[in-house]
C-alpha cells in the first residue's frame, strides 16, 4: 500500500539524520520530506472522500464485521445451505472443545453424552483443495554402509528405498438429524448448531475412515498400502483373543525400529479392551497388573501402567475389540498403535451442509446433510502396529 510505503521511507530519511549528513544532502531530505507529507495528504484526503460517496450510496454506515456474520447466518436459516471451506473444516476437526462438546446454555438444544475419539485431533491434517491427488514420498530402508579395499568397489553397496503413499480424494456423504426447535434460535446460533451437528457427524464418519478405510478408496491404518501395494501397517499376531500380563509388551516392543522403542506412540483401543487390561491380576497379592488412570480433561484418553512401562491410550469405538473377539476361519484385526501424527488426512475441498425438513417432518427432525471430499494414509513405513488375532488353524 501506498501510505505504508511513504511512512516507511520517512522513517528511513529520519533516521539517517541521526548520523552525521552533509549540508547539501539535508537540503536533499528536508525537501524529499515535505514531497512525501503533501503526497501522504493527498492520498487520505482521497480515502475520505471516497467513504464518502460510499456511505451516502448505501444510506448507512459501512457493515461492522459482526452484521456480515449475522446476514451470512440469516442466509444460512432461510436458504438451509451453508459451505464451509477446507480450511474453515480443518480447523474445526482439530478443535474438539468447540464441537465435540460445545458451550450451551438453556436457550440452545442440548446434545446427548455420546463423546467422540480424540484420534481425529491427533493425526495430521491438510489443506489439499485443488489437488486431484496427493503423494507423500517416504523411506523405507535405509542404506547401510559397506567396506572396500584400496582401489576396489565397495563389495556391498546399498541404496535407501523410497516407496510413495497416496492420498485418492474420497466423498463422504453423512447425515444426522436435529428438533425442529433450533428454528427458534436466533440466526447466529441456529448457523452455529447447524454447523457444530455436521461437523460431529463428519468427524464420526472420518474417524472410521481413518481406522478402517474402504478398500480401494481410503487407505485407513488397517489397510494402508503404497503405490507398489504393499503394506505400509506392520502387524502382530496374537493367538489368543485373552488379554494378559504380557499383551502390553509385546504391543510396545513390536513397534520401532531395531535400535528404539517407537517414539510418541499411542494405543487406540476399545473401551471393552481397556477394561479388559484393568481385570488382569497379579500372580501373587493379585492386585489389578494395569493402573488406568483417565485423564481428567479429556476422558477418552489416559495412561496405562505397567512396573515402569507407561502406554498413553485413545479409546475409539470404530475399532474391533480384541477381548470380545471369536477366534474363526479369518484373522481379525483389533488395537492399532503407533504416532498419530504418521497418518495424514487431506480436505480436497469445502464442506457443503444442507438442511431439509421434509424427510422426518412426522417426527419433528430436520435432517442436516453435509458432503466433502477427504484422503488418507499412513505416511510413514511401519507407522502402525496392527494387533491382529490370528484365524484358527
Amino acid at each position: 500500500m501506498r501510505l505504508e510505503e511513504i511512512r516507511a521511507e520517512r522513517a528511513n530519511l529520519a533516521k539517517e539524520l541521526e548520523g552525521d549528513v552533509t549540508a547539501e544532502r539535508l537540503a536533499e531530505i528536508e525537501t524529499r520530506i515535505t514531497e512525501l507529507e503533501a503526497e501522504e495528504r493527498e492520498l487520505m484526503e482521497r480515502a475520505e472522500k471516497t467513504a464518502e460517496v460510499r456511505r451516502s450510496l448505501i444510506g448507512k454506515e459501512e457493515k461492522a464485521p459482526a452484521d456480515d456474520v449475522e446476514q451470512r447466518a440469516a442466509e444460512v436459516k432461510a436458504t438451509g445451505r451453508a459451505v464451509m471451506d477446507a480450511a474453515e473444516v480443518r480447523s474445526t476437526l482439530i478443535a474438539t472443545d468447540s464441537l465435540a462438546k460445545p458451550t450451551l446454555t438453556g436457550t440452545e438444544i442440548r446434545d446427548n453424552l455420546e463423546g467422540m475419539s480424540s484420534l481425529i485431533d491427533m493425526v495430521r491434517v491438510e489443506d489439499l483443495t485443488g489437488c486431484q491427488a496427493y503423494e507423500e514420498p517416504y523411506v523405507k530402508t535405509e542404506s547401510a554402509a559397506g567396506t572396500r579395499a584400496d582401489g576396489s568397489a565397495n563389495a556391498s553397496p546399498s541404496d535407501p528405498v523410497f516407496r510413495v503413499a497416496k492420498l485418492n480424494p474420497y466423498l463422504v456423504n453423512v447425515t444426522s438429524y436435529v428438533s425442529k426447535n433450533i428454528n427458534r434460535l436466533t440466526p447466529v446460533r441456529y448457523e452455529e448448531k447447524i454447523k457444530a451437528m455436521a461437523i460431529k457427524a463428519l468427524r464420526a464418519k472420518v474417524i472410521d475412515l481413518i481406522v478402517n478405510g474402504v478398500s480401494g478408496s481410503f487407505d485407513g491404518i488397517k489397510i494402508a498400502t503404497n503405490t507398489k501395494q504393499e503394506a505400509i501397517y506392520d502387524t502382530l499376531n496374537v493367538s489368543s483373543a485373552t488379554i494378559g500380563p504380557d499383551t502390553l509388551k509385546s504391543i510396545v516392543f513390536a513397534y520401532g525400529g531395531s535400535d528404539e522403542l517407537g517414539a510418541n506412540a499411542r494405543l487406540f483401543l476399545t473401551k471393552e479392551d481397556l477394561a479388559a487390561f484393568g481385570k488382569v491380576r497379579g500372580t501373587n497379592e493379585k492386585k489389578a497388573l494395569y493402573e488406568i488412570t483417565p485423564d481428567a480433561g479429556n476422558p477418552n484418553t489416559g495412561i496405562i501402567k505397567e512396573g515402569g512401562l507407561i502406554v498413553p491410550y485413545s479409546i475409539c469405538s470404530k475399532l474391533t475389540s480384541l477381548s470380545t473377539a471369536t477366534q474363526g476361519a479369518s484373522a481379525i484385526q483389533t488395537m492399532v498403535y503407533g504416532d498419530p501424527q504418521n497418518f495424514e488426512l487431506g480436505l480436497f475441498g469445502p464442506y457443503t451442509i444442507e438442511v431439509s425438513k421434509d424427510y422426518k417432518f412426522a417426527e419433528g427432525l430436520l435432517t442436516i446433510m453435509g458432503e466433502c471430499m477427504v484422503g488418507g494414509n499412513i505416511v510413514v513405513h511401519k507407522g502402525f502396529v496392527v494387533v491382529t488375532l490370528e484365524a484358527q488353524s
